[in-house]
């Protein structure tokens, strides 16, 4: 039996969530993520599928979230603020070519191209546990190219250093400046989905378990597309016969997630367990979360 693990976008919020699906998947069918054959992360997703690829406990990645950036990395925070506020970069956009280049292929990220650039650089995601060999052989990290809003997914079509992907796949236009790579800059992978479980589509996968943060509960224009993205992805990979299993926020995690990590850095234990708790509920219960 083969598995296909997807790791989507969400965040702080996000990291937290997939410790718990990851620990729920243990516990319920005794089996280990990290020897699924393929593991896509985006955004989010792609530092801890690294860290679960690194073999980095819950422990320690939930210290790594709560832990403040060092002083180096405030230093080039201030420096990049700094910049940010001299006014003829304030609006102008960080992608024109962008815009014009993806408006019918990738909406989101052609209007992505006209929001200014990023305040704040990627550098700090580089704190997260990763893989000592150069590039783990199942992993996949989607990303899209700034220069023609091109997916790129970095373990398959691009063989970069495994921080330097995490950094690409999580950098959200107007909060973080794109990832300079070689002679390409990149943006976040949720630009074209938060979860790209349809890069799993004709593997042949039997078993293709999403956990997906970003279609929690409440209302949104982002939550909207991303549960359309994961509803038209579900039905691509059952066409071609493969089990799905979804994990998706409910209330009471949200509850436990409020403020975290910002404000309720000591929530990061709630928030696994109970995140490990509903996904073994999910593993093997009916509601959405089962066989979809």
């Amino acid at each position: 039996m083969t598995v296909g693990l997807v790791l989507g976008a969400g965040g702080a919020f996000g990291w937290a969530f997939h410790l718990g699906v990851l620990q729920g998947v243990r516990d319920a069918l005794g089996h280990e993520p990290a020897n699924a054959q393929r593991i896509v992360g985006t955004s989010a997703g792609g530092a801890i599928a690294a860290t679960l690829l690194a073999g980095a406990s819950s422990g320690e990645v939930l210290a790594t979230i709560s832990t403040p950036p060092d002083e180096a990395d405030m230093k080039k925070m201030r420096e990049a603020a700094a910049e940010f506020r001299k006014h003829w970069k304030r609006l102008r956009p960080v992608a024109p070519a962008l815009t014009l280049r993806a408006w019918r292929s990738m909406p989101a990220a052609a209007a992505a191209g006209m929001l200014p650039a990023g305040v704040f650089p990627t550098a700090p995601l580089r704190r997260f546990p990763t893989p000592e060999c150069a590039w783990p052989p199942q992993l996949w990290m989607p990303s899209v190219r700034m220069s023609d809003g091109e997916l790129v997914v970095f373990g398959r079509d691009v063989h970069v250093p495994v921080d330097d992907a995490i950094e690409a796949t999580a950098a959200v236009p107007g909060m973080f400046q794109p990832k300079q790579i070689g002679d390409e800059r990149y943006l976040d992978g949720a630009l074209r989905s938060a979860t790209n479980a349809d890069l799993l589509v004709g593997e042949g996968h039997d078993i293709v378990a999403i956990s997906s943060p970003m279609t929690r509960p409440g209302r949104g224009v982002i939550r909207a597309r991303a549960r359309r993205q994961l509803d038209r992805e579900v039905g691509q990979l059952c066409e071609t016969g493969s089990r799905v299993i979804i994990v998706e926020p409910d209330e009471t995690v949200m509850e436990k997630a409020q403020g975290f990590p910002r404000t309720n850095a000591s929530a990061g234990p709630e928030i696994v367990k109970r995140v490990a708790e509903l996904t073994a509920t999910r593993l093997t219960g009916s509601e959405r979360g089962s066989d979809a």
